[in-house]
């Protein structure tokens, strides 16, 4: 824009008039006015005298509110998703552990139920291998054919413990000298002095068997009885 005045704002100030000689011409003095008049904008109001402050406010003030509330429903929305978790977690683990419970019941009732049902033949078959064992042990000086004959047997007796290993039926002999009726029977009794030795093992005549933790057959023994 021109800093040049403009005619409206030029202003003619008069100027006494004096004689004029003869030959002059009369002065006139042009001064120009002042380009802006002073005028009271908005910047130079105090804050909160501008126009729409206190609406401004209003709506700052209504705005915080509102994020400060949603912020609020937003933790209570979190607290509730992780009660929620775990929960869920806590649950999922029972869950677990009953499956677990439950899959071991079913093995050990699957056992047990093949045990029972098998037991009459691995009792069977045990005797059969004591009966061997009893014929055996009787011949043991024989030479010859006979002595083929009780090496022969010597072999049934191995091949039926086979059979038995195979199932999971295993010989035991239990350990210690006192006498055990869990995992023992006794067929006889020896006589005994000392009180020390009362309801102790005299002699073992037969292996024990078991099935895992299931007595089978229980180990055959003597058992020392004390009398005064």
């Amino acid at each position: 824009m021109s800093d040049e005045p403009r005619p409206e704002d030029v202003e003619v100030l008069p100027v006494a008039a004096e004689p004029l000689a003869e030959g002059e011409a009369d002065i006139a003095f042009v001064v120009p006015a002042a380009a802006y008049d002073t005028i009271a904008t908005d910047d130079e109001l105090p804050l909160q005298d501008q126009p729409g402050f206190e609406v401004e406010s209003v709506a700052n003030a209504a705005t915080a509110e509102a994020l400060s509330a949603l912020g609020d429903a937003l933790h209570r929305k979190l607290d509730v998703l992780h009660t929620l978790f775990e929960r869920e977690i806590r649950a999922e683990a029972t869950r677990e552990k009953v499956v677990d419970r439950l899959h071991a019941e079913l093995q050990q009732y699957k056992q047990d139920l093949l045990l029972n049902v098998l037991r009459p033949v691995f009792v069977d078959l045990i005797q059969l291998h004591d009966d061997i064992g009893k014929i055996v042990e009787s011949r043991q000086e024989i030479d010859g054919e006979s002595g083929q004959l009780v090496e022969l047997m010597r072999g049934f007796q191995q091949g039926i413990e086979d059979i038995l290993y195979r199932q999971g039926v295993e010989p035991f002999l239990n350990e210690g000298e006192a006498f055990d009726p869990r995992r023992q029977r006794a067929i006889a009794t020896a006589p005994t002095e000392d009180p020390a030795a009362n309801k102790t093992i005299a002699a073992r005549h037969r292996k024990g068997y078991r099935a895992g933790e299931k007595i089978i057959r229980p180990e055959i023994v003597s058992v020392y009885a004390f009398k005064k």
